[in-house]
């Protein structure tokens, strides 16, 4: 099914919303979403402060918005506690943990490719 995917089966060029990779792509793509997920899951629970720290460069807007998206999709959880002021923390979820042998495949392929030869396209 994932050969049919990659190689353009009917089904995801006429209607990519159902295509498998187009979904996947939908849920981690973007610049920052693939390090906060890693770096939730390496720290196991992290609050938002901590978090920030080990992204260098995320704006407090997009920190905050691919959270929610995270949170929304079922990759990140968000624990909010009583306290004044609120503490919350975030933390990979079942989903999350699933995921992370794929991203590792995918840093593995990238790694083996950034090192090797550049591909020359016929023009």
């Amino acid at each position: 099914e994932i050969a049919q995917c990659l190689v353009g089966s009917e089904m995801c060029i006429r209607d990519r919303e159902k295509c498998p990779l187009h979904w996947a792509m939908s849920r981690i793509g973007g610049k920052w979403k693939v390090q906060i997920l890693c770096s939730v899951a390496n720290a196991g629970t992290i609050r938002y402060n901590a978090l920030r720290a080990k992204l260098d460069g995320i704006s407090n807007t997009v920190l905050s918005a691919a959270l929610r998206e995270l949170e929304g999709d079922g990759l990140v959880r968000r624990q909010a506690y009583p306290e004044v002021p609120v503490r919350v923390e975030y933390s990979a979820t079942e989903r999350c943990i699933r995921l992370l042998p794929v991203l590792e495949s995918l840093s593995d392929w990238a790694e083996a490719e950034m090192d090797g030869p550049e591909e020359k396209f016929p023009e």
